[in-house]
């Protein structure tokens, strides 16, 4: 299908530097947002208050009615915080009628109690667009790419075709993409390298260096994939850009928001607080108890993920870390 109208849903750091590239390809883009006060300041000054030097292109018209927003799209990209989706899928669902459009999602989470992922639940609430739900993941610093740090980003979905031609609408500048016909993987790569980021922000926070963050990648890598071939996913997808390469970027780097909060919780902050202090959501907080549950209804031995639990939703001593570890 021709797409020429997109619409992102959300228009936080990732949703507007990804809308900015699309519209910087010539598509026309319309950038829903729920929140107000982000909403006048992006429509008042076109200028976006949390990246520097930030001007949105002429292509893009900010919307904030859902109807309005998707009335004329051809491909939907979300962009939301992954709690969010399945509530925003009962209100899109009536707003867009039944239309078959592209839908790409770059939210990443796996749903506590069911264990879907964002994909699933997309496609569970607007069952007309199954197998037309695609993820994009990889390691990709909303912030390099505005600056055009060259990236790759994985497309994966279950139609090799419609995959195709998502992955050719976002290729191109400092964004390269890679199909992938792995799309349960890829998403669970996706979701539980957040996980991992916090652990490497515990370490960071308890005063251990990069020594001790490799050894914590290293085994937390096999226990996603466990985790992952369990739920149907290919093994080559977690030690690939949307597991392995996502792990080492939000683990190791100093602006990512999941490691920050890891690394508050290390300095002995409450989660709350942790929270209050990295000011943007960190996903893995919201993932890591679906990701507890889930090795447990399975029986796996996953004891860097549990450890991340512990100390986020039971407050255990941020050494429990380092004993998982072997230390």
């Amino acid at each position: 299908m021709k797409i020429n109208n997109i619409t992102v849903f959300g228009a936080g750091i990732w949703g507007s530097v990804i809308a900015q590239h699309l519209a910087g390809k010539g598509y026309k883009i319309t950038l829903w947002e729920y929140y107000k006060e982000l909403f006048d300041k992006l429509f008042t000054t076109r200028v976006h208050p949390h990246i520097e030097n930030f001007k949105l292109h002429e292509n893009i018209k900010l919307e904030r009615d859902l109807g309005a927003a998707v009335k004329h799209a051809d491909m939907l990209v979300f962009v939301i915080s992954s709690k969010s989706v399945r509530h925003f899928c009962e209100q899109l669902k009536p707003v867009l009628g039944g239309r078959k459009v592209l839908v790409v999602s770059a939210s990443k989470g796996i749903e506590d109690k069911t264990f879907k992922t964002i994909c699933e639940v997309i496609e569970e609430e607007l069952p007309h667009l199954k197998d037309r739900v695609m993820a994009f993941s990889g390691p990709s610093f909303a912030l390099e790419v505005a600056r055009g740090i060259p990236t790759k980003i994985l497309v994966a979905g279950p139609d090799q075709a419609l995959v195709k031609e998502t992955a050719a609408v976002f290729n191109g500048g400092p964004v390269v993409t890679v199909p992938s016909d792995d799309r349960r993987g890829v998403e669970y790569g996706g979701a539980i390298k957040n996980v991992v980021a916090i652990g490497c922000g515990i370490l960071d926070g308890i005063g251990d260096g990069a020594n001790t963050k490799a050894a914590l990648i290293t085994q937390a890598m096999q226990e996603m994939a466990t985790i992952t071939m369990v739920q149907g996913g290919k093994v080559e997808s977690i030690y690939n850009l949307s597991g392995l390469g996502d792990a080492i970027l939000t683990g190791m780097s100093s602006i990512s928001r999941n490691r920050r909060l890891g690394e508050k919780l290390g300095q002995g902050l409450s989660l709350d607080k942790a929270r209050e202090q990295v000011g943007t959501i960190a996903e893995g907080a919201d993932s890591v108890s679906s990701v507890y549950h889930l090795a447990r209804q399975h029986g796996l031995t996953t004891p860097v993920l549990d450890a991340v639990w512990q100390i986020l939703m039971q407050g255990a001593d941020k050494k429990v870390l380092l004993k998982a570890l072997g230390f």
